[in-house]
């Protein structure tokens, strides 16, 4: 008999890691029906979508008010499927305000639950602890030191590993990536990454542009390369670049997604804070953290937020390995010394590096994905069991 999983996940990042799920779902059980909210990628690799996550695409307690409606619609389009399409088994990944309201649905129609990328409790509110323990079957997460956080609350837990040790590959040619990119090989290239969200793009683009424009006083031909990620509109970017370029004369070349390829291109970047830049940390390109938030998220955040450094990349190396310029520090000049600090000081790039491949070994070894479709699937058959009795 056919079994249907419900994946669901929230943004840009989600989609990617559902879409190396679903494959490997798919690899070790081929005759599973997989439907869920993604994106793009999540569709490609045989997901049947209910939601456009893109739709979504907002992180901030105060942001998230302003697309309500949105939110609505999507947790009404998952509440239907879990009521109407004889759901199996429920696998959340990442978007926990969104994602723990699915698991407490779920629980209640007595589906079994499996959260990969869990919420971040050793970050800030640690009572999600008691949520999952309440509300979620299985827990799979990623960095090594969660799973006996998650343990010692009476959570069911596994460390599989991180996804993006299996999402970029550790053969990327600098020197080959650089050609198809049409850049000579001793070209200063930094990478840009303002985050997949339209909210990021709003609140950081223009700030990346105008440090570009201050680098470029330095180093006149330095290069720099935008991936737009697949839930932003590449022609409202380049809309807004170009009325810039009219103004400075600084153009900044836009690619379709391949952030982990322009970024093994690069000398140096420019990452929000997110996944992103643990992406920079596998590639081992060195960067500066940046990020913005709404005032009164910020105000919240300082109320509830358990660590002092943002950056997952400093979180997972216990350190600021990676400058972070977060809010108010968040400016073009600010942006724009770091950035020279680094090109003009090669010792400098040199132990951020070393400090990036430190990061790297933590990230666990390749298989992630795999090894959490074995448990799902595992879970899967366990409760089939159960109801079969």
């Amino acid at each position: 008999m056919k079994r249907t999983v419900l994946i669901v996940t929230g943004e840009a990042s989600g989609d990617l890691h559902g879409a190396e799920l679903a494959r490997a779902l798919l690899k070790q059980q081929p005759n599973l029906r997989l439907i869920g909210m993604g994106g793009e990628k999540m569709s490609r690799a045989g997901v049947e979508l209910i939601f456009d996550n893109r739709r979504l695409g907002v992180m901030g307690l105060v942001e998230v008010l302003g697309r309500w409606r949105t939110v609505l619609a999507a947790f009404g389009a998952v509440k239907e499927v879990l009521e109407h399409r004889a759901v199996d088994l429920v696998v959340l990944i990442d978007s926990p305000d969104f994602n723990l309201r699915v698991a407490r649905m779920a629980k209640r129609m007595n589906l079994p639950t499996v959260y990969y990328i869990g919420p971040k409790v050793w970050a800030w509110r640690p009572g999600r602890l008691k949520t999952a323990k309440k509300w979620v079957d299985r827990m799979l997460v990623i960095f090594p030191f969660e799973e006996a956080l998650y343990r010692s609350a009476g959570v069911p837990c596994e460390f599989v590993g991180h996804p993006l040790m299996d999402e970029i590959s550790e053969r990327l040619d600098r020197r080959a990536l650089r050609r198809g990119y049409g850049i000579t090989a001793d070209a200063v290239v930094i990478a840009l990454l303002p985050g997949s969200r339209r909210m990021e793009i709003d609140r950081l683009l223009d700030r990346m542009a105008d440090a570009v424009e201050r680098i470029r006083i330095e180093f006149p031909t330095v290069e720099a390369i935008l991936p737009v990620a697949p839930s932003l509109s590449m022609p409202e970017i380049r809309r807004r670049l170009a009325e810039r370029v009219g103004k400075s004369g600084a153009p900044i070349r836009l690619v379709a997604g391949d952030a982990p390829l322009v970024l093994a291109c690069a000398d140096f970047s420019i990452v929000a804070s997110g996944t992103a830049t643990l992406e920079a940390a596998v590639i081992g390109t060195p960067m500066v953290v940046v990020y913005k938030v709404a005032v009164l998220t910020e105000w919240i955040a300082r109320l509830l937020v358990k660590i002092r450094i943002v950056g997952l990349v400093n979180i997972i190396a216990g350190r600021r390995v990676a400058p972070e310029l977060l809010q108010s520090d968040a400016t073009p000049e600010k942006i724009a010394a770091v950035v020279l600090d680094h090109l003009r000081n090669p010792m400098k790039m040199e132990e951020q590096k070393k400090a990036l491949e430190e990061v790297r070994q933590k990230l666990g070894l390749p298989g992630a994905a795999r090894r959490a479709a074995a448990s799902i699937l595992k879970l899967l058959s366990e409760s089939t069991r159960t109801a079969a009795a």
